[in-house]
C-alpha cells in the first residue's frame, strides 16, 4: 500500500474516484483498494468457471476456461499477495488442443504450484486430463496434460483435491457400464497413475448416481459422498477408499435413506479420521420436491453412525433451504450456509453444528444477509479463527435474479456475529453480471475471490481479497 501513495496524492485520488465510477465499489474491507476488481484475463472472447488455489505465500493460482482461440482451452495465472500478475498477462496455457476443454479444477502441489483437471474432448467424449505447473508457470508433466480417464464414454463432474503428497485425487460420473456410476483415480506427483488405468469404481450399481463430493482421508485415501437414484427414493451414500484405491467398507455406507428422497450431498472433515456429510432432505414434502430441509450426520472411520439415524435436522423451518455449503468450524464440529425463501425473496443464513450434533447458534439459523432482492449461491470458507468468510451473488439492485448485479460477502464469528456490515460488503458490483465466484482463506479473516465478470464486450475473470 506504500509503494502505491508514493506515486503521488494527485494519482491516487484520480484513480480512486475512477475505479468508484467503474465498479462502484466502496467497501473499506478490500485491502486492495484502490486496486480492487484486479483483472486476471481480459483476453478475446469469453472467460469463465474460475477456481483457485493457494501458492505457499499468500497468493494464489487461478485457473478458467478460456475461448480467446475460438474453441475453450484451459489457461492459468498466478497472483502475489500484493496483487501482481506473475505470469504472462492473460495468463498461460494450460492445455490449448484443438478440441474443447473445460470444466477446471485446481490443487496445490504442495511446493508453490499447482495441479489442474479439466474435462477434455480430444477423443470425441468428454474425457479427464490433468496437468501440474510449478511456481514460474512452467509444465511439469506431459505438455499437453496426462490422462486421468479416457474412457470411451462419457465422464462428468470432476471434483478433485490433494492427496496430501504432491498428487491429486479425482472423482467424477462415469457412464462405462451404461448408467451413471461413481469412479476415482489418483495422479501422483509425477503424473502417473497410481490406481487403476482410467479409475476404480466407487460404486457401479443399478441406477444412477449423481453429484460425487471428496474430502481426504489424510492418509492419501478420501471419503465420498454422493447421491443415489438406484432405488424409488433417491438416498445419501457414501464409501471410504484407502490410499492403495481399495473400498475400506463392505458396501457403500447408506448414510440416509429416509421416506422422499434426499439430494446434493457435500462432506467435511471432523478433523479425527471421520467426516459429516450434509445434504438437502425432501422427506418433509415427499410428492412435490418443492420444499427441501438441510439434514446432516457425522461418520466415524469405521463408518458408525453417530448421530441419530438419517440426520439431525439443520434448521426445523418449513421452509424451502437449498444451495447449501459446508466448511470445519476447527472446534471439532462445521458451519453450513444456505439460502432459504421464509421470506418474500431468498435470502442467506448459516448455522454451526458441533461434534455431538447440537445446535450452537439460533434454532433457525442466523441471518447472512436479508436485504432486499434475492441473494442466492452462497458458499463459504473458514475464517482462520473459528467463524467463516460466507460470500454470494446478489441481486439487490434489481429485486429480480435475471442478472447477477453484485458478489457480496460477510464474516461470522464462532458465536454467528456478523463482524461486517449488516448485509455483507461489496466484493464487487460492477455494471453488468458477476458469475461463478470461488474463494480461498489466505490468512486469518482474510480471503481472495475471483469471479468471471460481464463488465467489458466479453466475460473476463477478474479478482479482490476482502477482510
Amino acid at each position: 500500500m506504500l509503494s502505491f501513495f508514493q506515486r503521488g496524492i494527485y494519482s491516487n485520488i484520480l484513480i480512486y474516484l475512477l475505479l468508484l465510477l467503474i465498479c462502484g465499489q466502496t467497501t473499506i474491507n478490500s485491502d486492495w483498494l484502490p486496486k480492487n476488481n484486479l483483472p486476471v484475463c481480459v483476453a478475446e472472447n469469453e472467460q469463465f468457471f474460475p477456481v483457485l488455489t493457494s501458492d505457499g505465500n499468500n497468493g494464489v493460482i487461478v485457473t478458467w476456461r478460456d475461448g480467446r482461440n475460438g474453441n475453450y482451452d484451459i489457461y492459468a495465472q498466478r497472483v502475489d499477495i500484493d496483487g501482481n500478475m506473475v505470469w504472462t498477462p492473460d495468463g498461460i496455457p494450460i492445455c490449448d488442443q484443438d478440441a474443447a476443454q473445460g470444466a477446471p479444477e485446481i490443487v496445490t502441489d504442495m511446493k508453490g504450484g499447482a495441479i489442474i483437471v479439466w474435462g477434455d474432448m480430444r477423443n470425441g467424449t468428454q474425457d479427464s486430463f490433468a496437468q501440474r505447473v510449478d511456481a514460474n508457470g512452467t509444465k511439469m508433466w506431459d505438455s499437453d496434460g496426462v490422462s486421468v480417464c479416457i474412457e470411451p464414454t462419457l465422464q462428468d463432474d470432476f471434483t478433485a483435491i490433494s492427496d496430501g503428497n504432491g498428487g491429486v485425487i479425482v472423482v467424477w460420473e462415469d457412464w462405462r457400464s451404461g448408467n451413471q456410476d461413481i469412479y476415482i483415480q489418483r495422479i501422483s506427483s509425477e503424473g502417473k497413475a497410481v490406481w487403476k488405468q482410467n479409475g476404480k469404481a466407487v460404486f457401479r450399481g443399478e441406477g444412477d448416481q449423481y453429484d460425487p463430493a471428496l474430502i481426504s482421508d489424510g492418509k492419501g485415501g478420501a471419503f465420498i459422498v454422493w447421491w443415489d437414484i438406484s432405488t424409488p427414493d433417491w438416498n445419501i451414500s457414501a464409501q471410504h477408499i484407502d490410499s492403495n484405491g481399495n473400498t475400506v467398507w463392505e458396501t457403500p455406507n447408506p448414510v440416509c435413506t429416509a421416506q422422499g428422497h434426499q439430494g446434493a450431498p457435500s462432506i467435511v472433515t471432523d478433523d479425527n479420521g471421520g467426516a459429516f456429510c450434509v445434504w438437502a432432505d425432501y422427506r418433509n414434502d415427499p410428492n412435490f420436491l418443492t420444499s427441501a430441509q438441510l439434514y446432516a450426520q457425522h461418520i466415524a472411520v469405521d463408518g458408525k453412525h453417530l448421530w441419530k439415524k438419517d440426520g439431525i435436522q439443520i434448521c426445523d423451518l418449513p421452509v424451502n433451504q437449498q444451495q447449501h455449503h459446508t466448511v470445519i468450524d476447527e472446534k471439532g464440529g462445521f458451519i453450513v450456509t444456505w439460502w432459504d425463501d421464509r421470506d418474500v425473496f431468498a435470502d442467506i443464513y448459516a448455522q454451526r453444528i458441533n461434534v455431538e450434533g447440537q445446535i450452537m447458534w439460533d434454532k433457525v439459523g442466523v441471518p447472512v444477509c436479508t436485504e432486499g432482492g434475492v441473494q442466492q449461491n452462497p458458499m463459504l470458507i473458514s475464517d482462520g479463527a473459528g467463524g467463516a468468510i460466507i460470500y454470494w451473488l446478489d441481486y439487490r439492485e434489481d429485486f429480480g435474479n435475471t442478472t447477477e448485479d453484485a458478489i457480496y460477502a460477510q464474516r461470522i464469528n464462532e458465536n454467528g456475529t456478523a463482524l461486517w456490515q449488516k448485509n455483507g460488503v461489496s466484493v464487487c458490483n460492477a455494471e453488468k453480471e458477476q458469475i461463478s465466484p470461488n474463494a480461498i482463506s489466505t490468512s486469518i479473516g482474510s480471503a481472495i475471490v475471483v469471479w468471471s465478470d460481464a463488465r467489458g464486450k466479453d466475460h473476463n475473470i477478474y479478482i479482490n481479497r476482502v477482510q
